[in-house]
């Protein structure tokens, strides 16, 4: 029988890390399955979904500290089920795309929106980077996400605008491969 976990891990930025936990894995029999990573200021963070037979997920337990120590990582591993579409209603994929002046509460204004329609978030990136002439702080997101079929997209485009006029952002709402 195949187990699945989720690993976390985070630490000081530096070469070497995902060949370190990947190696780390594979080493005690598991697979990579999916994973997402970021460099976060000076740290860097992965989130892995791995699988394994018992003994290779108990020898990745049994062995989690030494990894930690090796690389200088905190961790969590969480057990979880194989990775399956949970789709109870038709849903049609679109990203998100948001750009604009960086001020507090862009990401919690849009993603009320889209918590108010259901819509669920399958990926989301932020950051901020600097205009080119004036190094204003410039912020950009783009999310990958479902929306329930059910949904008119023209109902979702008027309560973004809304967002894009009270946010001062351009905010592009357009279909997409998941």
């Amino acid at each position: 029988m195949i187990f699945y976990k989720v690993l976390l891990a985070i630490g000081p930025d530096k070469p070497g890390i995902v060949n370190t936990v990947s190696a780390f894995l594979t080493e005690r029999g598991c697979n990579l399955e999916d994973s997402k990573m970021s460099v976060l200021g000076e740290d860097f963070a992965l989130v892995m979904l791995f699988s394994g037979a018992l003994n290779s997920i108990e020898k990745v337990k049994a062995d989690i500290k030494s990894l930690e120590s090796s690389v200088g990582l905190t961790t969590l591993l969480k057990d979880t089920k194989a990775p399956t579409v949970h789709r109870k209603e038709a849903s049609i994929p679109y990203k998100l795309e948001a750009f604009g002046m960086d001020h507090p509460g862009i990401v919690n204004e849009i993603t009320g929106v889209l918590h108010k329609n259901r819509i669920n978030v399958e990926s989301m990136e932020t950051g901020v980077g600097n205009a080119p002439v004036s190094g204003t702080p410039v912020f950009h997101m783009y999310i990958k996400m479902t929306v329930p079929a059910s949904l008119p997209i023209s109902k979702l485009k008027d309560e973004l605008s809304k967002v894009e006029g009270k946010q001062n952002l351009n905010i592009t709402l357009s279909p997409s491969e998941i």
